[in-house]
């Protein structure tokens, strides 16, 4: 099932890092990793955390590590330029943080604004998180998925038998990819490919139409099986993601979830693509797909990310179907 902890690093270690910590402890759903030191700062004798490292590994831990919330835990004023620096990467890698909203810790005074929390910090996103929107989206996006995988069975049927009949191997294939906030979750595929297709790779890499990025891509790619070839132009191999969108791991819209070793090799503004769930369909999908470059393809998904409403997804699964059933950008 789609994971229910929020996780959270502070950034700080010294008196309002403690304060913040013990608050966060009291708090159902929330585990506190630790916290991140700033120059010269000398960590609370009673944090009660493990501290990370210095402020200057922030990046690198971020990009290898799942969290789902940065916590600004210093002073402000003294700590300007350092806690802008924090901001900017926050910002880049599309994470969500949260800044003092005041120097003042109350006990019963609640701020009246209405964008700082109860704990006294602001919390800032890259992207739209409307309560209401986001429900309904997971409802639209269950409720799809529900139905999709009643009324599909015969086709799943079909196309299992195709694939045991034409190679051995089993129906579906399995593969680690990442989603949102670089949790990482096995996807559900038919298998397309012979079934030694991911040990003939690397004699392929070569030959990768996406040159310019980490993603490999092969037009009459030589692993890929007659059936597989057919279910692929069509996108047939993708609808056991529904399940995925049923437990909760993706969305019917939303960014493709990319294999580790690509993220590995992305430029840090690539990694905002993980701030929000990944879906079945998105921008890519229907533009052209294997027909447009990896850097193009990024910029697709933060359009997506940064303009998303309720209303532009349900033009991106209008425009799916057409743009499948052509066979538009299909290897």
């Amino acid at each position: 099932m789609r994971r229910s902890t929020h996780r959270i690093v502070l950034v700080g270690s010294g008196p309002l890092a403690r304060a913040t910590a013990d608050d966060l402890r009291l708090r159902s759903g929330v585990q506190v990793l630790g916290a991140f030191t700033l120059a010269g700062e000398r960590p609370h004798a009673a944090l009660g955390l493990p501290v990370i490292a210095p402020l200057s590994q922030l990046q690198e831990w971020l990009e290898t590590t799942p969290v789902d919330e940065v916590y600004l835990c210093a002073d402000v004023a003294r700590r300007q330029v350092e806690l802008q620096a924090v901001v900017t990467l926050c910002e880049r890698l599309g994470m969500p943080f949260a800044a003092p909203a005041h120097v003042f810790r109350f006990q019963r005074s609640m701020p009246r604004h209405k964008n700082v929390a109860p704990d006294g910090f602001i919390h800032y996103r890259t992207h739209a998180t409307q309560p209401a929107s986001m429900l309904f989206k997971r409802a639209v996006d269950v409720a799809g998925a529900a139905f999709g995988l009643v009324a599909l069975a015969p086709v799943f049927a079909g196309v299992a038998v195709a694939i045991k009949l034409e190679s051995r191997g089993p129906v579906f294939f399995r593969q680690a990819r990442v989603g949102e906030r670089g949790r990482t979750f096995s996807i559900l595929k038919f298998r397309s490919m012979f079934a030694d297709a991911e040990a003939r790779k690397a004699e392929l890499l070569s030959r990768n139409e996406h040159a310019t990025g980490p993603v490999f891509k092969m037009t009459n790619d030589p692993r890929i099986t007659r059936v597989g070839r057919f279910i692929r132009k069509l996108s047939i191999d993708e609808l056991p993601q529904l399940w995925n969108v049923l437990v909760g791991e993706m969305s019917l819209v939303g960014p493709r979830p990319p294999i580790p070793a690509e993220v590995a090799q992305y430029d840090a503004w690539q990694r905002r693509r993980l701030s929000v769930r990944p879906g079945i369909t998105c921008l890519w999908q229907v533009s052209g797909r294997n027909g447009i470059g990896f850097e193009q393809w990024m910029r697709l998904d933060m359009q997506y990310i940064d303009q998303w409403s309720l209303r532009k997804d349900f033009a991106l699964l209008g425009r799916t179907i057409p743009a499948v059933l052509s066979g538009r950008g299909a290897s």
